[in-house]
């Protein structure tokens, strides 16, 4: 596998393909997520008066989100770090699902941090 038509039998499996869709799919998945589960604390949190556990999911989601672009990063360096092109077929299809994961992972990582940012500043109670 240290060449990029080595890489491709890998592809067609259905780890490779699974590794492939986890670069695409976490980034997303952990922004909505992580909305979904600080809105659902925000009253345990103001009830507390602490804002730990959205702090906590924020942490979390980023940390997955990140992941992500991780995993697409070095899928990009085993597939030959070229861009998708015109062609068919399993090299051109990683290629596209890569950059898809590595634009997404960079997307919503920062959609992450800046509800994060929203969590510092303001108090949960805000919103009852």
């Amino acid at each position: 596998m240290a060449d990029a038509t080595g890489h491709t039998e890998y592809l067609r499996r259905g780890r490779g393909i699974a590794v492939l869709w986890f670069a695409v799919l976490a980034s997303p998945l952990a922004w909505m997520l992580g909305l979904n589960a600080e809105y659902g604390l925000v009253r345990v949190a103001c009830a507390r008066n602490t804002n730990l556990s959205l702090h906590l999911v924020s942490l979390l989601t980023l940390l997955l989100a990140l992941s992500g672009g991780w995993v697409a990063w070095r899928e990009w360096k085993r597939t030959g770090r070229e861009g998708p092109g015109e062609g068919g077929g399993t090299l051109p299809r990683a290629r596209m699902m890569v950059v898809l994961g590595l634009m997404g992972s960079a997307l919503f990582s920062l959609a992450i941090i800046w509800q994060w940012v929203a969590t510092l500043f303001f108090n949960p109670c805000m919103a009852i």
